[in-house]
């Protein structure tokens, strides 16, 4: 029931902004992260320590950047952006810390397999390449180091590899890459070129994201 109407918020909130009805906006973002928390909490009951809480805690870093990129647009709206920038840089970084924690001191599939860094490590490169030069002075070292926190959580998902059920990880997996996918989006419209209706692929790709991150970690949280 819960994820039944996290997907209803989620298609109102997309319609609610094709349809330039910012007040259904305003009323429906701040409510997704917060509602999937909810389903995660309600399945994660019997889960002990840390992790959960790891969890939850990048859910509610990510409805404090959900709501600060609201304002991204207006007035000091530079502001809000690096604010919102912070708060999902923290929730990444909650997400890194939670997926260590999945190792249990196993030794991780990246250090065997080295050469699965390439891949996204050329991702950030040529992605951070493009944005570059369209980066005003006071935003770039804040960009950079946010395209580095979330390649790093994609690498942390990519380390589980073989550590926890293939489920769980596929799951990660996909999140992982969707997430990055959509802030991508959003880097590339907000400082390379317009990217026409970007907002509902952008929108699309972080719910889905999210839920998949969260949907892997409740696979996997048995064995933590």
């Amino acid at each position: 029931m819960i994820l039944i109407l996290y997907g209803l918020l989620c298609v109102a909130n997309i319609l609610f902004d094709q349809m330039g009805f910012r007040e259904g906006v305003l009323f429906t973002k701040p409510l997704l992260m917060p509602v999937l928390a909810t389903w995660f909490l309600q399945q994660s009951r019997q889960i002990p320590g840390a992790f959960r809480n790891f969890i939850i805690a990048a859910l509610l870093c990510s409805t404090a950047g959900d709501v600060l990129l609201m304002f991204a647009h207006g007035e000091g709206g530079a502001l809000y952006f690096l604010m919102g920038l912070s708060a999902f840089l923290l929730a990444h970084l909650f997400y890194i810390v939670s997926f260590f924690r999945l190792l249990k001191g196993k030794t991780g599939f990246l250090k065997a397999n080295p050469f699965y860094f390439l891949p996204f490590l050329l991702y950030l490169a040529v992605l951070l390449f493009i944005l570059y030069p369209g980066i005003p002075d006071g935003m770039k070292v804040p960009v950079i180091l946010y395209g580095c926190v979330i390649s790093g959580m994609a690498l942390s998902v990519m380390n589980l590899r073989g550590r926890i059920p293939a489920s769980a990880w596929s799951s990660l997996l996909a999140g992982a890459v969707l997430f990055v996918l959509s802030d991508s989006l959003i880097a590339l419209n907000k400082f390379a070129f317009s990217l026409g209706s970007a907002a509902v692929l952008i929108m699309i790709t972080y719910v889905i994201g999210q839920y998949l991150l969260v949907r892997g970690a409740k696979l996997c949280s048995a064995g933590v």
